[in-house]
């Protein structure tokens, strides 16, 4: 349709100059006045209808482009908001975990996640780390939400995290209320269990579980989960209890490992 508007502006005065030089053949070979009158009804016509169909097609076309700008910018508008909306909450984040961390009585060193471990690994994150040289392998991670998991390896400025989502995760806790132990592990989906509580203890849901300090890797009182789920097995000594995780693994990007020495001591 582009192809046909750029002709018809640019030979437009040619296809009138032959629309002309037809209707003056006929009127040469006619002598009627009602053949006359009707060649130039028609030729005011043909010529007004394509002056006014050039005039359209250019004006869609000028319109076309100028809205394909005009939506080219509210894309980069949209990018340049949403990195600013992204500053603010990495901002906000920073702080929380700043004031948790002058709660908190153990040193902590900021993170970033910047991708996910190796599969074949372990199950966890990736992260960025400034000071590699005073973080050690089994040092806990976490959020000012609660627990993350611990570091499994370190190399230089990096080092992998295994989470509460790994096979082989094990996570010593109390439930809060009535300090009962048990462990936590990973429950196949997205979410953990709680085991080793007998069907005689009582178990609400809603039962906040923190780390236990039971564990030389984890110190005690970290947020770890809350109980879901009940479930009573007559045939089994012990009960099923499902937890959802304090921190929201799948959507993490900073994190904090703590160090060995609590500040009291250093």
């Amino acid at each position: 349709m582009k192809f046909l508007t750029y002709y018809i502006n640019r030979f437009r005065d040619l296809f009138v100059l032959l629309i002309y030089i037809t209707l003056s053949f006929l009127l040469m070979v006619s002598s009627d006045s009602k053949i006359v009158e009707g060649l130039r009804s028609t030729t005011l016509s043909t010529f007004g209808f394509l002056n006014s169909s050039a005039t359209s097609l250019s004006n869609y076309f000028h319109l076309r482009q100028e809205n394909q700008q005009l939506r080219l910018q509210n894309i980069q508008l949209a990018y340049e908001n949403y990195q600013l909306q992204d500053a603010l909450l990495e901002n906000l984040r920073l702080k929380k975990m700043l004031q948790f961390k002058n709660i908190l009585d153990y040193k902590l060193v900021p993170a970033k996640i910047i991708g996910f471990a190796p599969q074949d690994f372990v199950t966890g994150f990736l992260i960025a780390i400034r000071d590699s040289g005073t973080i050690r392998k089994d040092a806990a991670v976490l959020t000012d939400d609660g627990l993350v998991g611990k570091i499994v390896k370190v190399s230089h400025d990096y080092a992998i995290c295994q989470n509460l989502f790994d096979p082989n995760s094990r996570v010593s806790v109390r439930i809060q209320r009535n300090r009962e132990l048990g462990i936590v592990v990973w429950d196949g989906g997205n979410g953990l269990l709680l085991e080793n509580i007998p069907n005689t203890i009582e178990v609400r849901v809603g039962d906040v579980l923190f780390t236990s300090g039971m564990s030389r890797i984890f110190p005690p009182n970290v947020k770890v989960g809350y109980v879901i789920s009940i479930k009573k097995n007559i045939q089994n000594l012990f009960q099923t209890i499902h937890v959802k995780p304090a921190v929201q693994i799948n959507r993490l990007e900073e994190v904090a490992i703590m160090l060995e020495k609590p500040n009291n001591g250093s």
